[in-house]
């Protein structure tokens, strides 16, 4: 009798344990661990360890350990070591990643058709108007407004590179340029739709398959940017480079909302003008390395042409279908939103 008073205490000791330990809210924990071991900052990402975006990821830790000494560790995991694109982004709010970072229509995958129009074609046709629309223009908090309830913040963004064409054939300036070419592209709905309006044959196809693809020239062409060309050296397979403008393709910088809501306010401010300043120099790095690759490509024989202001114009015409159709899934007012943030021309 004695052993089953004892075994029966010890049951209840344990219970009341885990229900004063173990079930404390994340603001809690975040709080305790503030005061003793450093809140670990778990980046995971699939870009290679070479590219500007984990150059300063990496420069975060020492950031973060400068202003707040003791307070964050930051771990950076590149080249997918903590999974594919969709564990990672499910990763943010199952807590296995802090935060990652990525093309904006992973995360548009997973958050809904109102975010996604942040790829809409040409919606910022130069890097210029891309950082003015994002920046200053609000469109930032816009995005983050279309991800509210999914459980995911968008903390800041990096610059991934203008979205450019690729080919094993030719250059392309126009509809009759494009037709019947088979370029690669995301499995994405407004990517599909775009090239189709462009007059080309988009050909959805796992990461993986493409440089094979295009070596045995099953598909013609790549839509990508500078920096996963250069990565990649894609232009030694596919020598002629169109620059087209044609997306911003941003790489959103993502957290849980639930874990920034927990942490003490005095680190999540530290943090978050952490992460402001290191995509601020990722985004100025990046564009000065795009200068780069263009000469690499060009001392390689790579046939680079830009697109005139006339053929951009024609395109843009040509891909107001796929506004029309975005228009009546996410209605009027989320549409006018996002062209309200595009810079004005003078």
């Amino acid at each position: 009798m004695k052993r089953k008073t004892i075994l029966a205490l010890s049951c209840v000791t344990a219970l009341i344990f885990a229900a004063t330990t173990g079930c404390k809210p994340a603001a809690s924990k975040a709080e305790a661990k503030s005061a003793g071991e450093p809140i670990v900052v778990k980046i995971g990402h699939t870009d290679s360890s070479s590219r500007s975006t984990h150059t300063w990821a990496l420069w975060l830790g020492k950031y973060l350990e400068e202003k707040a000494p003791g307070k964050f560790k930051v771990e950076v995991f590149s080249d997918g070591q903590l999974g594919d694109t969709p564990d990672l982004v499910a990763g943010v709010k199952l807590g296995t990643v802090t935060m990652t970072f990525d093309l904006s229509a992973a995360i548009t995958a997973a958050t809904g058709p109102a975010s996604a129009c942040i790829d809409l074609p040409f919606l910022y046709p130069t890097y210029e108007d891309w950082v003015k629309g994002t920046f200053e223009n609000g469109g930032l908090e816009l995005f983050n407004k279309t991800l509210e309830g999914s459980g995911y913040y968008c903390l800041d963004m990096y610059y991934n590179g203008m979205r450019q064409v690729i080919s094993t054939k030719r250059n392309y300036h126009n509809a009759d340029d494009l037709r019947g070419q088979k370029v690669r592209v995301a499995q994405n709905e407004l990517n599909i739709a775009l090239w189709k309006a462009m007059g080309a044959n988009p050909t959805p196809m796992a990461w993986g398959e493409v440089i094979t693809s295009l070596s045995q020239k099953t598909i013609d062409a790549l839509d990508h940017s500078l920096g996963v060309f250069n990565d990649f050296s894609l232009h030694e397979i596919a020598p002629y480079l169109t620059l087209t403008n044609h997306a911003s393709s941003p790489f959103p910088i993502i957290t849980s909302k639930a874990w920034l809501d927990s942490l003490p306010a005095d680190l999540r401010a530290v943090f978050v003008a952490g992460v402001h300043e290191m995509a601020r120099q990722q985004r100025e790095a990046e564009r000065a390395n795009e200068m780069g690759y263009l000469e690499r490509f060009r001392k390689a024989g790579t046939k680079i042409e830009e697109l005139s202001p006339s053929e951009v114009a024609a395109f843009i015409k040509a891909v107001q279908p796929v506004y029309d159709a975005q228009r009546k899934i996410v209605g009027d007012d989320v549409m006018n939103a996002w062209l309200a943030t595009v810079p004005k021309k003078k």
